[in-house]
């Protein structure tokens, strides 16, 4: 017997002003038969569903899906295959599904984990990738910073990885920062390296601090939602507007 397979859609949602998704985005979210939202405990409200909501009909059909926050690999490999049944139980009664994941879908997201594993079940055609708005483009744009250019290089690093040996790049966007934040902060002051510090851009408690400093952040809960641009010519971009932020 044949089955007349559905459509999975992982949809980049952006970095927080639903008005950053894209026109094909939009249509999507508009017309999909089933949302399936990623939470780290099912409990806790998503971001990435706050974000989409108002693209959605209002009767749309959601799933959650629990895919913890842990560097325990087998408890993640659980995680994402359960995720993946329950998305194939969709896509197997015809049903159009979009995954949502914040910023966009190729970039430090779950719905790799999940793509790799339906890739493996799914005729090619079933699945399409919709890009969305990255944390780092919106974060350049809000304080009208180019992340590079010319011939300049840009890289960009999670905070999990050691990353005192990158340091002296001319451009640099470092993500994941919330668990080792003071940590980062102390090794760029070390090098005499300039950051800004964004926070929950386009969303409520938005916050931009230039040139945070390690003390700071001593006692201070870091927001999950936060990364750091570092560039060679910070100082020459500081202005009074980004300092009321």
């Amino acid at each position: 017997m044949n089955t007349t397979w559905g459509k999975l859609y992982g949809v980049g949602v952006g970095p927080g002003d639903p008005r950053l998704l894209t026109l094909l985005a939009v249509d999507i979210l508009q017309t999909v038969d089933v949302v399936a939202i990623p939470k780290s405990k099912l409990e806790r409200e998503s971001v990435a569903w706050d974000i989409a909501k108002v693209h959605c009909p209002p009767n749309v059909r959601l799933i959650e899906l629990e895919l913890p926050m842990t560097s325990d690999q087998q408890v993640l490999a659980k995680a994402w295959q359960d995720g993946a049944q329950t998305l194939l139980g969709e896509l197997k009664q015809g049903k159009s599904v979009a995954f949502i994941t914040l910023g966009d879908p190729s970039l430090y997201s779950t719905y790799s984990y999940l793509l790799n594993l339906l890739q493996a079940e799914l005729p090619k055609e079933c699945i399409a990738t919709v890009p969305g708005i990255t944390a780092m483009a919106a974060a350049a744009a809000k304080i009208n910073l180019p992340l590079a250019t010319g011939d300049e290089p840009l890289l960009i690093l999670p905070s999990t990885e050691d990353v005192g040996e990158y340091l002296n790049f001319p451009n640099l966007v470092l993500m994941k920062v919330s668990r080792r934040l003071p940590e980062m902060l102390t090794l760029l002051e070390e090098r005499g390296r300039k950051a800004v510090l964004l926070t929950r851009l386009g969303q409520p408690g938005e916050n931009i601090r230039w040139e945070p400093k390690p003390l700071d952040f001593v006692s201070e809960k870091v927001d999950y939602l936060s990364l750091l641009l570092v560039k060679k010519d910070l100082l020459g971009r500081k202005n009074g507007e980004s300092e009321k932020n």
